[in-house]
Protein backbone atom coordinates (compact mmCIF):
# COMPACT_ATOMS: atom_id res chain seq x y z
CA UNK A 1 0.00 0.00 0.00
CA UNK A 2 3.07 2.45 0.60
CA UNK A 3 4.45 1.59 -2.92
CA UNK A 4 1.36 2.44 -4.13
CA UNK A 5 0.79 5.85 -2.38
CA UNK A 6 4.26 7.00 -3.62
CA UNK A 7 3.10 6.37 -7.01
CA UNK A 8 0.08 8.41 -6.83
CA UNK A 9 1.92 11.24 -5.48
CA UNK A 10 4.65 10.88 -8.45
CA UNK A 11 1.60 10.71 -10.32
CA UNK A 12 0.25 14.15 -9.25
CA UNK A 13 3.01 15.60 -9.92
CA UNK A 14 3.68 14.40 -13.01
CA UNK A 15 0.26 14.39 -14.53
CA UNK A 16 0.08 18.26 -13.17
CA UNK A 17 3.04 19.24 -15.04
CA UNK A 18 1.96 17.39 -17.93
CA UNK A 19 -1.67 18.10 -18.56
CA UNK A 20 -0.69 22.09 -17.17
CA UNK A 21 2.12 23.20 -18.66
CA UNK A 22 0.35 24.78 -21.54
CA UNK A 23 -2.79 24.67 -20.20
CA UNK A 24 -4.95 27.96 -20.27
CA UNK A 25 -2.48 30.38 -19.37
CA UNK A 26 -4.80 33.23 -19.42
CA UNK A 27 -5.83 32.40 -16.04
CA UNK A 28 -2.85 33.09 -14.20
CA UNK A 29 -2.71 36.85 -14.73
CA UNK A 30 -6.14 37.48 -13.84
CA UNK A 31 -9.16 36.11 -11.49
CA UNK A 32 -11.62 37.25 -13.54
CA UNK A 33 -11.88 35.39 -16.98
CA UNK A 34 -14.02 37.24 -19.46
CA UNK A 35 -14.78 36.27 -23.23
CA UNK A 36 -10.95 37.34 -24.78
CA UNK A 37 -9.38 35.36 -22.48
CA UNK A 38 -12.00 32.72 -23.08
CA UNK A 39 -10.78 32.43 -26.73
CA UNK A 40 -7.12 33.29 -25.96
CA UNK A 41 -6.99 30.07 -23.33
CA UNK A 42 -8.76 28.08 -26.24
CA UNK A 43 -6.50 28.68 -28.63
CA UNK A 44 -3.44 27.80 -26.04
CA UNK A 45 -4.48 23.89 -26.64
CA UNK A 46 -5.01 22.89 -30.23
CA UNK A 47 -7.25 19.57 -30.69
CA UNK A 48 -4.24 17.08 -31.37
CA UNK A 49 -2.76 18.40 -27.96
CA UNK A 50 -5.58 18.02 -25.78
CA UNK A 51 -6.29 14.44 -27.38
CA UNK A 52 -2.28 13.38 -26.34
CA UNK A 53 -2.87 14.79 -22.73
CA UNK A 54 -5.49 12.64 -22.24
CA UNK A 55 -4.38 9.74 -24.16
CA UNK A 56 -1.35 10.70 -21.07
CA UNK A 57 -3.95 10.50 -18.43
CA UNK A 58 -5.22 7.06 -18.83
CA UNK A 59 -1.90 5.47 -19.35
CA UNK A 60 -0.93 7.19 -15.99
CA UNK A 61 -4.37 5.72 -14.60
CA UNK A 62 -3.97 2.59 -15.79
CA UNK A 63 -0.56 2.26 -14.30
CA UNK A 64 -1.28 4.08 -10.85
CA UNK A 65 -5.24 3.06 -10.12
CA UNK A 66 -5.97 0.06 -11.75
CA UNK A 67 -3.50 -1.70 -9.51
CA UNK A 68 -4.85 0.07 -6.16
CA UNK A 69 -8.43 -1.03 -7.23
CA UNK A 70 -7.89 -5.08 -8.15
CA UNK A 71 -5.94 -4.89 -4.96
CA UNK A 72 -8.89 -3.13 -2.86
CA UNK A 73 -11.20 -5.50 -3.84
CA UNK A 74 -9.11 -8.09 -3.68
CA UNK A 75 -8.74 -9.13 -7.61
CA UNK A 76 -6.01 -11.26 -8.47
CA UNK A 77 -7.19 -11.41 -12.34
CA UNK A 78 -9.61 -9.77 -14.22
CA UNK A 79 -10.77 -10.95 -17.59
CA UNK A 80 -12.68 -8.33 -19.56
CA UNK A 81 -14.52 -9.05 -23.15
CA UNK A 82 -15.07 -6.53 -25.38
CA UNK A 83 -19.14 -7.46 -25.71
CA UNK A 84 -20.21 -7.02 -22.12
CA UNK A 85 -21.66 -3.45 -23.22
CA UNK A 86 -25.03 -4.21 -22.26
CA UNK A 87 -23.57 -5.31 -18.85
CA UNK A 88 -21.95 -1.89 -18.53
CA UNK A 89 -23.66 0.27 -20.56
CA UNK A 90 -27.06 0.45 -23.12
CA UNK A 91 -25.20 1.72 -25.96
CA UNK A 92 -20.97 1.03 -25.40
CA UNK A 93 -18.58 -0.46 -23.04
CA UNK A 94 -17.10 2.79 -21.34
CA UNK A 95 -14.95 0.28 -18.52
CA UNK A 96 -13.64 -1.92 -21.82
CA UNK A 97 -13.02 0.92 -24.43
CA UNK A 98 -10.79 2.95 -21.00
CA UNK A 99 -8.65 -0.20 -20.42
CA UNK A 100 -7.73 -0.45 -24.23
CA UNK A 101 -4.16 0.65 -25.28
CA UNK A 102 -4.14 3.49 -27.84
CA UNK A 103 -1.63 5.54 -29.14
CA UNK A 104 -1.38 9.39 -28.65
CA UNK A 105 -3.99 10.26 -31.36
CA UNK A 106 -6.41 8.03 -29.68
CA UNK A 107 -6.12 4.87 -32.19
CA UNK A 108 -6.43 1.65 -30.23
CA UNK A 109 -3.74 -0.65 -31.44
CA UNK A 110 -5.19 -3.58 -33.73
CA UNK A 111 -4.88 -6.83 -32.05
CA UNK A 112 -1.80 -8.59 -31.93
CA UNK A 113 -4.25 -11.34 -33.66
CA UNK A 114 -5.20 -9.55 -36.63
CA UNK A 115 -8.85 -8.04 -35.59
CA UNK A 116 -9.09 -4.33 -35.80
CA UNK A 117 -9.48 -4.25 -31.52
CA UNK A 118 -8.74 -7.23 -29.08
CA UNK A 119 -11.85 -9.36 -28.24
CA UNK A 120 -10.63 -9.70 -24.56
CA UNK A 121 -8.47 -8.16 -22.04
CA UNK A 122 -6.97 -10.18 -19.10
CA UNK A 123 -5.18 -7.75 -16.18
CA UNK A 124 -2.75 -10.34 -13.78
CA UNK A 125 -1.36 -8.79 -10.86
CA UNK A 126 1.98 -10.03 -10.05
CA UNK A 127 2.37 -8.27 -6.82
CA UNK A 128 4.81 -6.30 -8.59
CA UNK A 129 2.78 -4.66 -11.41
CA UNK A 130 -0.55 -5.64 -13.29
CA UNK A 131 0.16 -7.98 -16.54
CA UNK A 132 -1.40 -7.25 -19.66
CA UNK A 133 -2.29 -10.30 -21.28
CA UNK A 134 -4.45 -10.22 -24.53
CA UNK A 135 -5.77 -13.41 -25.15
CA UNK A 136 -6.01 -15.31 -28.58
CA UNK A 137 -10.06 -17.14 -28.01
CA UNK A 138 -11.23 -18.30 -25.22
CA UNK A 139 -9.21 -21.26 -25.40
CA UNK A 140 -6.26 -19.45 -24.65
CA UNK A 141 -7.69 -17.71 -21.51
CA UNK A 142 -7.92 -21.01 -19.79
CA UNK A 143 -4.27 -21.80 -20.73
CA UNK A 144 -3.31 -18.57 -19.27
CA UNK A 145 -5.84 -19.21 -16.45
CA UNK A 146 -4.21 -22.52 -15.45
CA UNK A 147 -0.52 -20.91 -15.81
CA UNK A 148 -0.79 -18.16 -13.43
CA UNK A 149 -3.55 -20.41 -11.00
CA UNK A 150 -5.37 -16.90 -9.43
CA UNK A 151 -6.92 -17.40 -6.06
CA UNK A 152 -9.71 -14.64 -7.23
CA UNK A 153 -10.79 -13.82 -10.66
CA UNK A 154 -13.31 -11.03 -11.44
CA UNK A 155 -15.38 -11.83 -14.68
CA UNK A 156 -18.94 -10.38 -16.04
CA UNK A 157 -21.98 -11.69 -14.92
CA UNK A 158 -23.99 -11.01 -18.29
CA UNK A 159 -24.43 -13.75 -20.77
CA UNK A 160 -21.23 -15.55 -19.04
CA UNK A 161 -21.61 -19.00 -19.61
CA UNK A 162 -18.76 -19.82 -22.08
CA UNK A 163 -16.56 -18.16 -19.59
CA UNK A 164 -17.57 -20.45 -16.91
CA UNK A 165 -17.75 -23.36 -18.86
CA UNK A 166 -13.08 -22.69 -19.96
CA UNK A 167 -12.20 -22.13 -16.66
CA UNK A 168 -13.84 -25.15 -15.45
CA UNK A 169 -15.52 -26.08 -12.42
CA UNK A 170 -12.07 -25.12 -9.99
CA UNK A 171 -11.46 -21.49 -11.75
CA UNK A 172 -15.35 -20.98 -12.33
CA UNK A 173 -15.52 -21.29 -8.38
CA UNK A 174 -13.13 -18.42 -7.99
CA UNK A 175 -14.94 -16.00 -10.28
CA UNK A 176 -16.47 -12.74 -8.43
CA UNK A 177 -18.52 -10.07 -10.46
CA UNK A 178 -16.55 -7.99 -11.92
CA UNK A 179 -18.68 -4.72 -11.75
CA UNK A 180 -17.37 -3.04 -8.51
CA UNK A 181 -13.57 -3.24 -9.85
CA UNK A 182 -14.82 -1.86 -13.30
CA UNK A 183 -16.87 1.00 -11.20
CA UNK A 184 -14.07 1.85 -9.03
CA UNK A 185 -11.21 1.82 -11.92
CA UNK A 186 -14.10 4.00 -14.05
CA UNK A 187 -14.75 6.35 -11.19
CA UNK A 188 -11.20 7.21 -9.74
CA UNK A 189 -9.75 10.14 -11.07
CA UNK A 190 -5.79 10.74 -11.12
CA UNK A 191 -5.35 13.72 -8.38
CA UNK A 192 -3.00 15.44 -11.41
CA UNK A 193 -5.89 15.75 -13.50
CA UNK A 194 -7.68 17.61 -11.19
CA UNK A 195 -5.97 20.69 -12.09
CA UNK A 196 -6.92 20.62 -16.00
CA UNK A 197 -10.91 19.91 -14.40
CA UNK A 198 -10.76 22.75 -12.29
CA UNK A 199 -9.75 25.43 -15.34
CA UNK A 200 -12.10 23.80 -17.44
CA UNK A 201 -14.76 24.42 -14.91
CA UNK A 202 -13.82 28.28 -15.23
CA UNK A 203 -13.86 28.16 -18.78
CA UNK A 204 -17.46 26.96 -18.67
CA UNK A 205 -18.12 29.25 -15.24
CA UNK A 206 -16.45 32.41 -17.24
CA UNK A 207 -18.54 31.63 -20.85
CA UNK A 208 -22.23 31.28 -18.65
CA UNK A 209 -21.08 34.61 -17.42
CA UNK A 210 -20.86 36.21 -20.59
CA UNK A 211 -24.39 34.45 -21.45
CA UNK A 212 -25.86 35.20 -18.70
CA UNK A 213 -24.55 39.55 -19.57
CA UNK A 214 -25.99 42.32 -22.39
CA UNK A 215 -23.51 40.81 -24.62
CA UNK A 216 -26.08 37.88 -25.38
CA UNK A 217 -28.97 39.11 -24.07
CA UNK A 218 -31.40 42.08 -24.94
CA UNK A 219 -33.81 42.21 -21.93
CA UNK A 220 -37.80 42.21 -23.91
CA UNK A 221 -36.17 41.31 -26.68
CA UNK A 222 -34.07 37.87 -26.66
CA UNK A 223 -35.61 34.94 -25.73
CA UNK A 224 -35.12 31.69 -24.46
CA UNK A 225 -34.60 29.79 -27.56
CA UNK A 226 -32.34 33.00 -28.71
CA UNK A 227 -29.84 32.17 -25.81
CA UNK A 228 -29.79 28.63 -25.90
CA UNK A 229 -28.22 28.75 -29.28
CA UNK A 230 -26.18 31.53 -28.27
CA UNK A 231 -24.48 28.91 -26.16
CA UNK A 232 -24.15 26.13 -28.69
CA UNK A 233 -22.64 28.51 -31.08
CA UNK A 234 -20.12 30.09 -28.95
CA UNK A 235 -19.13 26.86 -27.35
CA UNK A 236 -18.40 25.86 -31.12
CA UNK A 237 -16.25 28.90 -31.78
CA UNK A 238 -14.99 27.83 -28.11
CA UNK A 239 -13.91 24.28 -29.53
CA UNK A 240 -15.01 22.46 -26.99
CA UNK A 241 -15.19 18.68 -27.81
CA UNK A 242 -18.86 18.65 -27.63
CA UNK A 243 -21.62 21.48 -27.46
CA UNK A 244 -25.59 20.15 -26.50
CA UNK A 245 -28.70 22.11 -26.02
CA UNK A 246 -28.52 23.80 -22.19
CA UNK A 247 -31.55 23.60 -20.03
CA UNK A 248 -32.41 27.20 -19.67
CA UNK A 249 -35.84 28.33 -18.25
CA UNK A 250 -37.29 31.38 -16.40
CA UNK A 251 -38.91 32.28 -13.32
CA UNK A 252 -41.12 35.24 -13.13
CA UNK A 253 -42.81 37.20 -10.33
CA UNK A 254 -47.09 36.36 -10.11
CA UNK A 255 -46.96 40.42 -10.43
CA UNK A 256 -44.79 40.24 -13.69
CA UNK A 257 -46.42 36.94 -15.53
CA UNK A 258 -50.04 39.19 -15.33
CA UNK A 259 -47.92 42.41 -16.61
CA UNK A 260 -46.34 40.93 -19.62
CA UNK A 261 -49.50 38.73 -20.40
CA UNK A 262 -47.31 35.88 -22.30
CA UNK A 263 -48.79 32.89 -23.16
CA UNK A 264 -49.60 30.70 -20.40
CA UNK A 265 -48.59 27.32 -21.54
CA UNK A 266 -45.46 29.82 -21.57
CA UNK A 267 -45.14 30.87 -18.01
CA UNK A 268 -47.34 28.26 -15.15
CA UNK A 269 -46.68 28.82 -11.51
CA UNK A 270 -43.79 31.89 -12.19
CA UNK A 271 -41.77 28.83 -14.01
CA UNK A 272 -41.05 28.10 -17.89
CA UNK A 273 -40.47 25.39 -19.62
CA UNK A 274 -37.45 24.71 -21.70
CA UNK A 275 -36.62 25.30 -25.03
CA UNK A 276 -40.34 27.81 -25.74
CA UNK A 277 -40.11 31.20 -27.07
CA UNK A 278 -40.67 32.91 -24.27
CA UNK A 279 -39.31 36.58 -23.99
CA UNK A 280 -36.45 37.46 -21.16
CA UNK A 281 -38.22 40.18 -19.32
CA UNK A 282 -37.42 42.33 -16.77
CA UNK A 283 -37.44 41.26 -13.62
CA UNK A 284 -36.86 37.77 -14.21
CA UNK A 285 -34.78 35.27 -13.03
CA UNK A 286 -32.84 33.23 -15.64
CA UNK A 287 -31.58 29.44 -14.47
CA UNK A 288 -29.15 27.55 -16.80
CA UNK A 289 -27.66 23.67 -16.33
CA UNK A 290 -25.02 23.54 -19.38
CA UNK A 291 -22.88 20.55 -19.54
CA UNK A 292 -19.48 21.25 -21.62
CA UNK A 293 -17.15 19.10 -22.41
CA UNK A 294 -13.30 19.15 -23.00
CA UNK A 295 -10.22 16.79 -21.93
CA UNK A 296 -12.98 14.53 -21.77
CA UNK A 297 -14.37 15.96 -18.60
CA UNK A 298 -18.04 17.12 -18.03
CA UNK A 299 -18.87 20.40 -16.26
CA UNK A 300 -22.23 20.67 -15.68
CA UNK A 301 -23.61 24.04 -13.89
CA UNK A 302 -26.53 25.56 -12.68
CA UNK A 303 -26.19 29.05 -12.25
CA UNK A 304 -28.56 32.30 -12.07
CA UNK A 305 -28.98 35.47 -13.22
CA UNK A 306 -31.67 38.32 -12.66
CA UNK A 307 -32.72 40.96 -15.15
CA UNK A 308 -32.88 44.45 -13.23
CA UNK A 309 -35.93 46.45 -13.84
CA UNK A 310 -36.10 50.16 -15.18
CA UNK A 311 -35.34 51.70 -12.04
CA UNK A 312 -32.88 49.19 -10.76
CA UNK A 313 -29.68 49.68 -9.92
CA UNK A 314 -28.96 46.43 -7.67
CA UNK A 315 -30.71 42.96 -7.55
CA UNK A 316 -33.66 43.57 -4.55
CA UNK A 317 -32.65 42.54 -1.15
CA UNK A 318 -35.12 39.79 -0.76
CA UNK A 319 -33.54 37.79 -3.70
CA UNK A 320 -29.96 38.41 -2.27
CA UNK A 321 -31.07 37.10 1.08
CA UNK A 322 -32.53 33.76 -0.97
CA UNK A 323 -29.46 33.38 -3.15
CA UNK A 324 -27.20 33.46 0.47
CA UNK A 325 -29.54 31.15 2.43
CA UNK A 326 -29.15 28.55 -0.84
CA UNK A 327 -25.84 28.50 -0.32
CA UNK A 328 -25.31 27.97 2.86
CA UNK A 329 -27.72 24.67 3.04
CA UNK A 330 -25.82 23.76 0.37
CA UNK A 331 -23.26 23.63 2.19
CA UNK A 332 -24.94 21.79 5.21
CA UNK A 333 -25.07 19.11 2.21
CA UNK A 334 -21.78 19.22 1.29
CA UNK A 335 -21.06 18.09 4.88
CA UNK A 336 -23.15 14.79 4.71
CA UNK A 337 -20.48 13.39 2.09
CA UNK A 338 -18.38 11.07 4.45
CA UNK A 339 -16.12 8.02 3.09
CA UNK A 340 -17.58 5.03 3.17
CA UNK A 341 -21.56 6.40 3.02
CA UNK A 342 -23.70 5.02 0.48
CA UNK A 343 -25.81 7.64 -1.42
CA UNK A 344 -29.13 6.09 -0.02
CA UNK A 345 -27.37 7.23 3.55
CA UNK A 346 -25.95 10.39 2.57
CA UNK A 347 -29.48 11.49 1.20
CA UNK A 348 -30.74 9.78 4.16
CA UNK A 349 -29.03 11.88 6.71
CA UNK A 350 -29.39 15.03 4.75
CA UNK A 351 -33.18 14.45 5.13
CA UNK A 352 -32.78 14.93 9.03
CA UNK A 353 -31.45 18.40 8.84
CA UNK A 354 -33.10 21.55 10.32
CA UNK A 355 -33.89 24.45 7.47
CA UNK A 356 -35.37 27.66 8.29
CA UNK A 357 -39.49 27.94 7.68
CA UNK A 358 -39.11 29.84 4.45
CA UNK A 359 -37.45 27.07 3.04
CA UNK A 360 -40.12 25.52 0.87
CA UNK A 361 -38.43 22.26 -0.16
CA UNK A 362 -34.89 21.11 -0.40
CA UNK A 363 -32.87 17.94 -1.65
CA UNK A 364 -29.38 16.67 -1.84
CA UNK A 365 -29.55 15.79 -5.37
CA UNK A 366 -25.85 14.17 -7.43
CA UNK A 367 -24.35 11.92 -9.96
CA UNK A 368 -21.41 11.18 -11.10
CA UNK A 369 -20.08 13.20 -14.02
CA UNK A 370 -20.02 11.85 -17.51
CA UNK A 371 -16.64 11.32 -18.57
CA UNK A 372 -15.71 11.18 -22.08
CA UNK A 373 -12.53 9.71 -23.86
CA UNK A 374 -11.62 10.05 -27.59
CA UNK A 375 -10.72 5.91 -28.86
CA UNK A 376 -10.25 5.23 -32.61
CA UNK A 377 -10.23 2.01 -34.06
CA UNK A 378 -8.42 1.21 -37.19
CA UNK A 379 -10.47 2.69 -40.30
CA UNK A 380 -10.97 5.98 -38.10
CA UNK A 381 -14.30 5.81 -36.91
CA UNK A 382 -14.70 6.65 -32.74
CA UNK A 383 -15.29 3.81 -30.27
CA UNK A 384 -16.30 5.55 -27.58
CA UNK A 385 -18.93 6.84 -29.25
CA UNK A 386 -20.62 8.84 -25.67
CA UNK A 387 -20.10 10.11 -22.47
CA UNK A 388 -20.43 7.71 -19.91
CA UNK A 389 -21.87 8.15 -16.30
CA UNK A 390 -20.28 5.36 -13.29
CA UNK A 391 -20.20 5.59 -9.75
CA UNK A 392 -22.55 6.29 -6.74
CA UNK A 393 -25.78 8.82 -7.02
CA UNK A 394 -28.30 10.20 -4.96
CA UNK A 395 -31.55 8.51 -6.42
CA UNK A 396 -31.93 4.69 -6.80
CA UNK A 397 -30.12 5.07 -11.07
CA UNK A 398 -28.80 7.92 -13.08
CA UNK A 399 -29.99 5.81 -15.86
CA UNK A 400 -30.48 2.13 -17.08
CA UNK A 401 -27.32 0.76 -15.80
CA UNK A 402 -25.96 -1.19 -12.90
CA UNK A 403 -22.51 1.41 -12.86
CA UNK A 404 -24.67 3.78 -11.50
CA UNK A 405 -26.76 3.79 -8.28
CA UNK A 406 -26.90 5.10 -4.93
CA UNK A 407 -26.32 1.43 -3.39
CA UNK A 408 -22.46 2.61 -4.36
CA UNK A 409 -20.22 4.14 -1.94
CA UNK A 410 -18.51 6.95 -1.57
CA UNK A 411 -15.02 6.96 -2.24
CA UNK A 412 -11.33 9.16 -2.05
CA UNK A 413 -11.08 10.98 -5.64
CA UNK A 414 -14.04 10.32 -6.96
CA UNK A 415 -16.23 13.24 -8.48
CA UNK A 416 -19.63 14.50 -8.44
CA UNK A 417 -22.48 16.86 -10.34
CA UNK A 418 -23.08 18.51 -6.69
CA UNK A 419 -26.98 19.88 -7.71
CA UNK A 420 -28.95 20.76 -4.24
CA UNK A 421 -32.32 21.63 -5.25
CA UNK A 422 -33.71 24.58 -3.03
CA UNK A 423 -37.15 26.26 -3.34
CA UNK A 424 -36.78 29.59 -0.79
CA UNK A 425 -40.62 30.89 -0.36
CA UNK A 426 -40.58 34.52 -1.07
CA UNK A 427 -43.92 36.47 -1.16
CA UNK A 428 -44.49 37.32 -4.80
CA UNK A 429 -43.01 34.71 -6.23
CA UNK A 430 -45.57 31.64 -5.73
CA UNK A 431 -46.32 29.08 -3.04
CA UNK A 432 -43.09 26.78 -4.43
CA UNK A 433 -40.95 29.33 -3.85
CA UNK A 434 -37.84 30.59 -5.96
CA UNK A 435 -36.09 27.44 -7.49
CA UNK A 436 -31.89 27.95 -6.25
CA UNK A 437 -29.50 25.32 -6.86
CA UNK A 438 -25.87 26.02 -7.75
CA UNK A 439 -25.22 22.96 -9.21
CA UNK A 440 -21.52 22.22 -9.93
CA UNK A 441 -18.56 19.64 -9.95
CA UNK A 442 -16.99 18.64 -6.74
CA UNK A 443 -14.47 15.88 -6.02
CA UNK A 444 -14.13 14.00 -2.66
CA UNK A 445 -10.36 13.91 -1.55
CA UNK A 446 -8.99 14.17 1.95
CA UNK A 447 -12.31 13.58 3.50
CA UNK A 448 -14.29 16.26 2.22
CA UNK A 449 -16.26 17.11 -0.94
CA UNK A 450 -14.42 19.93 -2.48
CA UNK A 451 -16.06 21.98 -5.09
CA UNK A 452 -13.64 22.14 -8.37
CA UNK A 453 -14.35 26.26 -8.90
CA UNK A 454 -17.61 27.04 -6.91
CA UNK A 455 -19.34 28.93 -9.22
CA UNK A 456 -21.39 32.93 -7.95
CA UNK A 457 -19.55 33.08 -5.07
CA UNK A 458 -20.46 36.95 -5.05
CA UNK A 459 -23.90 36.26 -6.08
CA UNK A 460 -26.57 36.80 -8.43
CA UNK A 461 -25.50 37.12 -12.05
CA UNK A 462 -26.64 40.59 -13.46
CA UNK A 463 -27.76 41.55 -16.47
CA UNK A 464 -28.52 45.41 -17.09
Amino acid sequence: MKKILSNFITGVLFLSVTLSLCLFLSFCSSEKVGSESIDTAMKVQPLRERVQQMEEAWRWKREHVLPMVMREQGIDLWIIRGNEADRYHNNEGPIYCSLLRADLRGMVYDSQYGRAKPAFLMFNDTGDEIEYIEPRDYEHITEIVKERDPKRIAISQFNNKRMLAVLGKKYAARTVDSRMVGVRWYETIPSGMLDTYRHVVKIAHALIAEGFSNRAIVPDVTTIDDLNWWFRHRAIELGFEHENHPSISIQRSEEDIAKYDDPAEHVTSARTRNDLFTVIRRGDVLRIDADMYLFGLETDSHQYAYILRNGESDVPQELKDAFDLANRIEDQFRLEFKAGRTGKEIVAASKKLKFPDNIVGATNDFHPPPKYIMRFVRNGLMLSKESSVVGMTSGPRYAATSIVTNDNVLHENTLYAFEPHIDVFIPGWGEQGLELGMGQITVFMDGELQYLDRGQTDGWLVIR
